[in-house]
């Protein structure tokens, strides 16, 4: 663990005001371009018009800002940001087409489902499931079972253009490796802001190109509510219910990772209590983004290394942060700017951040050994392989399986869980070898 004098504000003391509020408009620099990329990507899967794009951004906002509030003051009491999660994301667009009530009925008893957890202190229990094969796949296929609806973003694939426009998918490619670059490049605080870069890049690309209309910028006002402020009346769908819920096993397992990690820095004084208020509160965001109509949240893993560049541990700061982040969603025009950037910009930004993810998950599963072991290579290769096709099959061919059933075989992600725990713990258990043997 650091020592306590390397930093400038410790975990419970509150910085003077005026520091305070620059240490928290630096992690809302922070989130906003992943509030950004993932209201994209919800609202194309959607179908949304560009106002209600506008108002499905503001909602995320709002609970993203909400949940880093509440987490910091009652839930693992640390300073972590709180966003929209990967998982999450991926059977939010796989559900979309079910329609939204169906995701917010899902999503409401996903978070019942984590309360629970956090409240009864199962954790403990279901830990032991997450192995570090099963968490390398979860990590994985995320980010492969993304690329199903990332390639017709990125080469620029719509109505017009069938089969993409070859100036779309350069302006793509030249996005990955400028993000690539400077997030390579760059160091401290300015690494954590090469996803902004990247989407600020990207539109002044289409700018010069006449590829943004800002008339919807200069129409729309400093302040207002977000219309509609929240989301339909949800609906309970068996088959969404069961992959959120399984979904949320993947966020759980982010939640408590990004906890450990930033307990090495700042102290572990009574962790397994944070741990599990930290999941019960991460169900408290499922039920707010159900309720909100939007993406489930989790805690940024990459908060440590932001504590770490600044020499800020203050929980408070991030309190403060929740609450800009609350304020910024009240302000139309800010993200009618936003929401004007092509969504192949924000799919190149993504891309990048999912390369990583996907290198991060083959290091967890390889931690401590050099090779793979031979019962591995069914255990690993065959939840990614068979969730990276699910996510690429036609999806007229899951209409052959009973509506029941359905959504739930359609989502690679969720599959792609479910054999890694059924090979790893089943299938193909490691023996216990005899003393003798040994």
């Amino acid at each position: 663990m650091m020592e306590e004098q390397t930093f400038q504000f410790q975990l419970n003391e509150t910085p003077p005001f005026f520091k305070n509020l620059a240490y928290g408009l630096q992690w809302v620099i922070i989130a906003i371009p992943s509030v950004v990329v993932f209201s994209t990507l919800c609202g194309a899967a959607l179908g949304l018009d560009h106002a209600a794009q506008i108002s499905f951004s503001q909602r995320l906002l709002i609970a993203a800002g909400l949940m880093t509030l509440l987490q910091s003051l009652l839930g693992h009491r640390y300073p972590l940001l709180e966003g929209p999660s990967s998982a999450i994301l991926v059977t939010f667009i796989i559900l979309a087409p079910y329609g939204l009530p169906v995701i917010e009925g899902g999503m409401i008893l996903g978070g019942f489902f984590l309360i629970l957890i956090g409240i009864f202190k199962w954790f403990k229990w279901l830990s032991s499931l997450f192995t570090p094969h099963v968490v390398g796949v979860i990590l994985i296929l995320v980010a492969l079972t993304l690329l199903s609806f990332l390639y017709p973003l990125l080469i620029g694939m719509n109505k017009v253009y069938p089969y993409g426009e070859l100036s779309i998918f350069g302006s793509s490619l030249l996005i990955i490796l400028f993000v690539s670059f400077l997030s390579h490049r760059l160091r401290g605080f300015l690494q954590t802001t090469s996803v902004l870069a990247g989407i600020l890049f990207g539109l002044i690309l289409f700018l010069f190109k006449g590829g943004i209309s800002l008339t919807v910028v200069r129409q729309s006002s400093w302040f207002a509510l977000p219309s509609p402020f929240l989301g339909v009346w949800p609906s309970f769908s068996l088959p969404a219910i069961l992959a959120i819920v399984c979904t949320y096993l993947a966020v759980m397992v982010n939640t408590v990772g990004s906890i450990q990690g930033i307990s090495e820095i700042v102290g572990k004084e009574g962790l397994e209590d944070r741990i599990h208020r930290g999941i019960g509160m991460t169900g408290v965001g499922g039920l707010i983004a159900g309720l909100l109509g939007v993406a489930g949240l989790v805690s940024y893993s990459i908060s440590p290394g932001v504590v770490l560049v600044s020499r800020v541990a203050s929980r408070y700061v991030l309190t403060t942060s929740g609450a800009i982040m609350i304020l910024c969603a009240f302000i139309p025009k800010l993200w009618a700017l936003l929401t004007a950037v092509p969504p192949s910009v924000i799919a190149s930004v993504l891309f990048v951040t999912l390369s990583s993810q996907l290198m991060v998950g083959i290091n967890v599963m390889l931690s401590g050994k050099e090779q793979f072991e031979r019962r591995e290579y069914f255990t690993v290769g065959i939840p990614i392989l068979l969730g990276t096709m699910v996510s690429i099959i036609p999806k007229q061919f899951f209409q052959l399986f009973p509506n029941a059933i359905a959504s739930l075989v359609g989502n690679g992600l969720v599959m792609g869980i479910l054999f890694s725990l059924l090979l790893e713990h089943l299938f193909f258990r490691p023996q216990k070898r005899n003393d003798k043997e040994a």
